[in-house]
């Protein structure tokens, strides 16, 4: 009858080792978390147009921080960059289209075809809907 006591030293040996190894590193194409930073209600005149959102990229490289830009039915129509680089969304394709550098009223204007300078108000968001782990839990 064979000894069980050598496959068990060999089973939490490779246990043990298991542990203590490190975590592999991120793909260059996982998943990354995205959180909600702040949001401003785009309006023309008296008129709702849109949505401006300030998101940011959790990469293990630092945060990418960048704008969502939504018409008023919560569609994207377009994205801009810390430093002001529009771009608009393009249905059914890879690539969107640069409108170039401007200020966030500046572009915003022009992704949502508003007449005049748009104004932008603050949405006041709760805490816990800012969270990048889920939807906030109810109390």
């Amino acid at each position: 009858m064979r000894s069980t006591y050598p496959r068990l030293v060999l089973g939490f040996a490779l246990l043990a080792g298991g542990c203590a190894s490190e975590r592999p590193a991120l793909s260059p194409y996982s998943a990354r978390p995205v959180i909600e930073l702040a949001r401003w209600q785009v309006f023309d005149g008296a008129v709702l147009v849109g949505t401006l959102i300030h998101l940011q990229i959790q990469e293990p490289g630092g945060p990418i921080p960048y704008y969502r830009i939504e018409d008023a039915s919560g569609h994207w129509i377009g994205h801009a960059t810390e430093q002001g680089r529009f771009s608009r969304r393009v249905p059914f394709q890879d690539a969107e289209q640069d409108l170039g550098l401007w200020s966030l009223p500046q572009g915003v204007a022009r992704l949502v075809d508003a007449k005049a300078p748009v104004e932008l108000r603050p949405v006041v968001a709760d805490a816990d809907a800012r969270r990048s782990d889920g939807p906030p839990q109810a109390k």
